[in-house]
Formats: structure tokens, sequence, C-alpha cells
């Protein structure tokens, strides 16, 4: 998976299942056509990382993953789709359909990332070194702070070392 982006993957009917998946990995809005056959999807969204915050000497914290299964959808019908940037963009969170059904927010400054949906993590906090990447099961690691080693991740990434 790229730093950022939304993948869904489809189920089908009972008679015949419609599989695979659909990946957007450029940051935008995006409208998704529902094919012949899809009943139900399985998103996972992934927010984006921050820079960080350099007045104060802190890299950036990690983005969030969230992801949620089995959302019923309706064939030929048009859904929503919006990739995170990072946290200069106008697009501050991935999301399918809408951002309160399963999101993954975009860290800002030095702060990690939050998640909505079936499960995921959160992204970790920035010190010296980075915050690590959310994951399916748990949060990103802390970043060092001062020299040193990042904490490691609850089912997330790692946060990056630190220098002085």
């Amino acid at each position: 998976m790229s730093s950022r982006e939304i993948i869904m993957a489809a189920a089908g009917v009972p008679t015949g299942p419609v599989t695979g998946q659909v990946a957007f990995t450029t940051p935008g809005g995006y409208t998704w056509v529902c094919p012949a056959g899809v009943t139900s999807v399985s998103v996972v969204c992934v927010g984006g990382g921050s820079s960080g915050n350099g007045a104060i000497g802190a890299a950036g914290g990690g983005g969030g993953l969230g992801y949620k299964n089995n959302i019923p959808v309706t064939p030929g019908q048009t859904y929503n789709v919006v990739v995170a940037g990072d946290s200069s963009s106008s697009y501050y969170y991935s999301s399918f359909i809408s951002a309160s059904l399963v999101r993954a927010d975009t860290a800002m400054d030095r702060y990690g990332a939050g998640y909505l949906g079936d499960g995921g993590g959160n992204g970790g906090l920035g010190n010296t070194g980075g915050g690590g990447a959310g994951g399916y099961s748990g949060t990103g690691g802390a970043g060092a702070s001062g020299v040193g080693n990042g904490t490691a991740g609850t089912g997330g990434g790692g946060g990056g070392g630190g220098v002085w």
C-alpha cells in the first residue's frame, strides 16, 4: 500500500461471486459506480503522515488506518471516495461513502491521526523521531523523544529514531 489510499474488495451474490479489488491511491475526491453482481464491499482507508513541526523540533505524526467489512452496496449506484493528501492538502482524511462510516485521518503537525470503522489504529505521535502509521490491529508507535529509538506499535508501525 502507498502512504495513503483506499482499497475496496467486492463480494458478489451467492449465485456467482464477483471478487476483486479497486485501489484509489492519488489524493482527491472520486466517485465509484458499483458493478453488476456486487452486493457488499470491504474497505481499507489509509491516512497520510505529517511532515512535523520544525519550529519545535518535532518530526511528523503517523497517519491512521481504518477498515470496515461487508458494507452493503447497490449495483449501478454511485458512491463517494476520498483519498487523503498530506497535512497541507484540502483532503484531511480517506473515506468511503462518508467520513462517519469508515475513515482514516491524515496526521497534523506532530500528532498522530485517528480512524473510524470496524477496526484499525491511530497514527503514533512524532517527537524527534517520526510517529509510526496505524495498523489493522492497533496504534503506531511514538517517535523517539531525544536520541534513541522510537517505541513499538501495538499492531501498527514502530516510531522512528531520534537525533538532536
